[in-house]
């Protein structure tokens, strides 16, 4: 009897272990095959979304589900891309215990093949697998409407272009901004109803966020141009006890031309609050009968006082969604290389899209990285930045770039390899000129020496209207830096 009931209670046993690692083994098998169907899926949404950018898209029910393509595309990048951040910080974490290396550990073929199947399966866990599923389900259910898209897709004629690298494309294009540029082009090409005779449309945003990069890429509109006469750019400090006719007359001419109704577009442009008061306004508008039938307003600018001047909704420039702008740098970052192929510079890269969420500094990294596309530089990098932010976080409280943006002096790193502060006390925005320029870049990597008081170019915009970035910088001894200083107290 007792052999016959060890028997049994083995037996029991043996089928409960071999249950529980059946069980297990499925579970790290389902993770695996939820994530090849999400690459496989990015593909080809990524694939379509190619393709339909290559068409001339005039159907704006199609340009809504290309706008659905689009951000389901990039929520779906970055969320296996912090996923697979996440995992390998935790193995740098591990290396650096075992060899004390600040970061980056040598990278072995070995440990990229095992990267891709053990390491992706230790990421799928809990709420990270359960949200992943989420994005599955999400992404198949976009794809699944993308058949009727594709055929309807075939009789929209190709846009003439260069097969350029997708990082040349998007350096020479309004990223991102496809549906707020629908929706001026739309309120531009709408004809006017009744009495009203006059549409303005206020735009406002934070600075530099591409308020007047997208009005200008809007007035090279073909369709735009031939719908109105002339476009005429002023600005918000020029307005004076001036009416619409007199801005037309003396501002800047962006196009002019023939047309079979005569009606103008006039942008004008507020940088500051106390260029125009609620008073002048009114008068301002008051003099819409001067000018034709038809015509359009424009105003940008950052204040909340202008929300409510515009004869519809005013559209709200903020920076790009967390997902599309890493899109955006990376692609800019890596240019032609694969970054499948390079784990380590990812993550860094990663890091740095989170710290600068603008387009003048994702340009600025960007550049910088892909045209120094090593290990060593990256490191260097990531080690400098790092420890300016902290010294900055530590003494005034907030970022360098927060700070910048309230034009409050900062210091940047001159050199990386013999690191030397370098005060910026002042930021602008300036139309492009050739004149020779200081660039950072030139600054940071050592190429170009500081002294005294000077200007840098930080980046200089390839669209129009082809802004430069300048900052006023002044070179400080390192003995005296105010970090230094700040220490010593």
């Amino acid at each position: 009897m007792e052999v016959l009931l060890s028997a049994v209670l083995g037996d029991l046993v043996s089928r409960s272990i071999s249950f529980l690692v059946d069980k297990y083994y499925q579970q790290k098998m389902g993770m695996g095959v939820d994530l090849q169907c999400l690459r496989r899926l990015l593909l080809q949404i990524e694939a379509t979304v190619l393709e339909a950018e290559g068409r001339h898209i005039t159907n704006r029910a199609m340009l809504q589900q290309l706008q659905m393509l689009r951000e389901g595309m990039y929520k779906g990048h970055y969320m296996v891309d912090t996923i697979k951040n996440g995992v390998l910080q935790h193995e740098m974490v591990n290396d650096e215990v075992g060899d004390h290396s600040f970061s980056f550990p040598k990278f072995r073929p070995t440990k990229r093949l095992c990267f891709s199947t053990r390491t992706f399966t230790m990421a799928f866990q809990g709420e990270d697998r359960k949200e992943v599923g989420k994005m599955l389900c999400s992404l198949q259910s976009i794809a699944d409407d993308m058949k009727e898209f594709l055929v309807f897709l075939k009789g929209y004629p190709h846009i003439n272009r260069q097969p350029y690298s997708q990082h040349l494309i998007l350096e020479k294009c309004m990223f991102g901004r496809q549906a707020e540029i629908e929706r001026i082009t739309n309120f531009l090409l709408r004809e006017s109803l009744g009495a009203e005779s006059l549409g303005v449309l206020p735009i406002i945003g934070p600075a530099r966020v591409g308020k007047s990069t997208l009005v200008e890429h809007i007035c090279y509109d073909e369709r735009v141009r031939s719908f109105f006469s002339s476009i005429v750019f002023c600005s918000g400090s020029d307005i004076g006890s001036k009416s619409f006719a007199d801005l037309r007359d003396s501002g800047i001419v962006k196009h002019q031309s023939c047309v079979a109704h005569e009606r103008s577009l006039i942008i004008i442009e507020f940088i500051d609050d106390g260029d125009v008061d609620e008073k002048n306004w009114i008068r301002l508008y008051s003099s819409r009968s001067c000018i034709p039938h038809g015509s359009k307003i424009i105003i940008t600018s950052r204040s909340e006082r202008f929300r409510n001047v515009g004869t519809t909704q005013p559209l709200e420039l903020s920076l790009l969604p967390q997902e599309a702008h890493w899109y955006f740098f990376k692609v800019l970052a890596f240019g032609s290389t694969n970054p499948v192929e390079h784990p380590f510079l990812e993550s860094a890269a990663m890091e740095m899209a989170a710290e600068y969420r603008c387009f003048v500094a994702a340009n600025f990294v960007a550049s910088l990285f892909r045209a120094n596309f090593c290990t060593q530089f990256w490191r260097l990098f990531l080690r400098c930045h790092r420890n300016i932010v902290e010294k900055h976080v530590i003494l005034f409280g907030e970022h360098p770039y927060t700070l910048l943006q309230k034009n409050h002096d900062i210091y940047l790193v001159e050199n990386f390899r013999d690191p030397k502060f370098i005060l910026v006390n002042g930021y602008k925005t300036c139309l492009r000129n050739d004149d020779p320029k200081v660039m950072l870049h030139e600054v940071h990597t050592g190429t170009s020496k500081a002294h005294g008081k000077f200007e840098v170019l930080v980046w200089r915009s390839r669209i129009p209207p082809y802004h430069e970035f300048v900052m006023s910088c002044e070179a400080q001894a390192q003995q005296h830096t105010i970090f230094k200083r700040k220490r010593a107290r």
